[in-house]
């Protein structure tokens, strides 16, 4: 039962069952990740990628991209080429000895321009020609000749068409699967578009092309293995760095969140949970290899030894370039940056197990934004969402920077704002609503107070009799002057002040307005000046623990009276004290008006305070201890809301600027001058509109540091 009230308690808080509710459907979205989620994500990382971009480059081994490029194509004709001279260009880099030869081409048709095919471009050949063009080798033998003077691998394309049957399949690359979860995660085609068998016998790799973009037409992760006619089947990247280094055996290894990553002999790449790698894009620092510069010899081949060697097509038109994190690739170059990326060790890092660490990312960031976040006061409840989020944000980042790692924290971080704007809305209703009932509460006793004349003038008696009349001051003391007025008014009562000397060094002075009326009001007066002393001489300038002890004893007497049929009692307290030795002093405020000081130059200026609940209103609360620092002539004016509040016959209130200008217009600056005109002041502006509330004012002028004459 206990446990079940805790649980009960915690809830009842403002807001906290309706953004507990929505935490948890903002979990439950995150874990379904449904496309919009995850396409959000990924442009998250996008911008990642374009603010921390991959410099490194690997040191012994190069990556080139050589390029049917629009230079090219002017000079040699339009695509396609015939296949010889496609051959002469792989022969031309094939001179230059490089590792390997990736072909990001796909010659799945025979030539056209063959010398056994002209006849079907040019039906008007005469027969004996179109015999003797028969009798003359096909353009794929010179093409599958040049494959084979250099250690070449060949792109497959995947399609989800049925698979033609009439065609041999050619061999593909053997991998180990490690794992019983592994083909259900991988991308799967119905069928493989190979090139024609002539040229593919020249191959010593195959593997298969770039896929589509995801679902926003951008390429940020690439497949290391698919399944293809129910084989698994290596990435044309990875095929390519296999036959580069000689490398014997693929291995893809899986558990039952997904793929774990690829082994590659003794490197281990990193993929997600469906075996797709994260290359770490970088701009390309070599200009793309023109094949008109290979082909006309204004390009040495024997710069590409030992190189990695790339043929794509990247011509105007042609349908080969496509958007990177970083911006438009060609097809060729986006394996290229795979390739840079596993050289480097550069690839980012995408585990299964992230899913569920962002899961647990947003119920921590919506539980400290309801359990942990001070709504009570909005101004700190505001910093500390700015220092979650940035916290989120800002670790994501480091994530990515430091340790190539795709964590998503900008789903937490919104997360935790949704929450914010619950829980911060239902404090500010709940604070409002208490406004009004204590408003509602005041005016149901001001209307009670004109029915209690009597005992009010009982209570103005004792008031009046516990107050102090005698003040510190001149010429007893050099270092202080104390002055304070109280004008009962006829209606209403309950200010109150107090003075007391706790030692020669120390004052301690204070200002209060008990809430409620009559005998009850100058009795729970009475006890609050009579508590406040006694935990003041307990505890000294420990104002903080005066306050809790005061609030506790005063929180205990409100209740008896309310069980004896009083209504709820209170009291603004505005209490200091002192040091006469060096000017400073601690302050608590209660729910009370702040004080005005006076500086020397006879300016004015509010003491603006943070402040807390009045005394006997909220248990056990940690009121705040304020620092205020006085030159010396400098005066603390204090007030009740007689003063501020008083009104003209006009409805017009008194309010703090008038008695700014008061103090400031002020001609002497002693305490008991001040007191008098603002009290002078306050009589003439209500002139003969009736005082309405109690006129309380009391002020502390500190004169100067040293020893009393008394």
């Amino acid at each position: 039962m206990r446990l079940l009230a805790g649980i009960g308690s915690a809830l009842s808080a403002p807001g906290r069952a309706l953004a507990l509710a929505v935490l948890a459907l903002l979990a439950l979205l995150r874990a379904a990740d449904p496309a919009f989620l995850e396409e959000a994500r990924l442009r998250g990382f996008d911008l990642e990628q374009r603010l921390y971009h991959r410099v490194l480059e690997p040191a012994e081994v190069r990556v080139r991209v050589v390029a049917i490029d629009e230079k090219s194509l002017q000079r040699y004709g339009q695509w396609p080429w015939p296949r010889t001279l496609v051959a002469r260009l792989v022969r031309r880099i094939a001179a230059g000895e490089p590792r390997v030869l990736g072909v990001d081409i796909l010659f799945s048709e025979s030539d056209r321009l063959s010398p056994g095919r002209l006849v079907e471009s040019v039906p008007d050949i005469p027969l004996s020609i179109v015999h003797e063009l028969s009798l003359l080798p096909a353009n794929e033998a010179a093409l599958a000749a040049a494959f084979q003077s250099v250690p070449t691998v060949l792109g497959l394309g995947g399609t989800h068409e049925p698979p033609q049957a009439a065609r041999r399949p050619s061999p593909i690359t053997p991998i180990r699967e490690r794992g019983a979860y592994v083909r259900r995660s991988l991308i799967e085609y119905s069928s493989l578009v190979r090139d024609i068998p002539e040229i593919d016998a020249a191959a010593l790799g195959r593997g298969i092309l770039l896929g589509g973009p995801d679902a926003g037409g951008v390429v940020r992760r690439l497949p290391l293995i698919d399944v293809g006619e129910r084989n698994l089947v290596p990435a044309f990247a990875l095929e390519v760095l296999r036959v580069a280094f000689g490398l014997h055996f693929i291995e893809i290894a899986a558990s039952s969140d997904g793929i774990e990553g690829v082994q590659l002999e003794d490197l281990f790449l990193p993929t997600d949970s469906r075996g797709r790698a994260y290359p770490h894009f970088a701009p390309p620092h070599e200009k793309l290899i023109s094949a008109a510069d290979l082909l006309d010899g204004s390009y040495n081949p024997a710069q590409l030894k030992d190189d990695i060697v790339l043929l794509g097509v990247t011509g105007v038109g042609l349908g080969n370039t496509t958007e990177t994190p970083i911006g438009p690739m060609p097809g060729t170059e986006i394996h290229a940056q795979l390739i840079k990326s596993i050289l480097t060790g550069d690839l980012l890092r995408r585990a299964p197990m992230l899913d569920r660490i962002e899961v647990g990312l947003v119920l921590a960031a919506g539980l400290l934004s309801i359990f942990v976040v001070p709504y009570s006061r909005p101004r700190s409840a505001g910093l500390a969402l700015v220092g979650l989020v940035a916290l989120l944000l800002g670790s994501g980042f480091a994530a990515f920077r430091f340790a190539n790692l795709l964590i998503d924290t900008f789903y937490p971080a919104i997360s935790a704002v949704v929450i914010f704007v619950i829980m911060l809305g239902a404090h500010l209703r709940a604070a409002d609503s208490a406004r009004r009932r204590l408003a509602a509460e005041l005016a149901g006793e001001q209307e009670a107070k004109a029915r209690l004349e009597g005992e009010l003038n009982a209570a103005r008696a004792i008031q009046m009799g516990l107050l102090p009349r005698r003040f510190p001051g001149r010429p007893q003391r050099q270092d202080v002057e104390v002055y304070a007025v109280v004008e009962p008014a006829q209606k209403v009562g309950g200010d109150l002040y107090d003075v007391l000397m706790l030692d020669q060094s120390r004052l301690f002075f204070a200002i209060a307005d008990v809430s409620g009326h009559g005998i009850p009001a100058a009795l729970f007066m009475a006890m609050s000046m009579g508590v406040l002393r006694a935990a003041t001489l307990r505890h000294s300038e420990a104002l903080d623990q005066v306050f809790r002890e005061a609030n506790a004893e005063l929180l205990a007497a409100s209740d008896d009276l309310m069980r004896e049929g009083t209504s709820m009692m209170f009291v603004t307290v505005f209490a200091g004290v002192l040091d006469l030795a060096t000017g400073l002093i601690v302050y608590v405020n209660a729910g009370h008006d702040s004080p005005f000081v006076r500086r020397r130059d006879a300016t004015a200026r509010l003491l603006v305070t943070e402040g807390g609940p009045p005394l006997g209103t909220v248990e056990d609360f940690p009121y705040a201890v304020g620092r205020l620092q006085l030159e010396p002539e400098e005066l603390v004016l204090l007030y009740t809301d007689g003063v501020v509040e008083a009104e003209n016959r006009e409805g017009t209130a008194y309010a703090m600027v008038r008695l700014e200008k008061v103090l400031a217009s002020a001609p002497q600056g002693d305490a008991k001058s001040v007191v008098e005109l603002v009290r002078s002041d306050v009589r003439q502006f209500i002139a003969d509109a009736g005082q309405a509330d109690d006129l309380t004012v009391l002020a502390v002028r500190w004169l100067a540091p040293g020893p009393s004459t008394a």
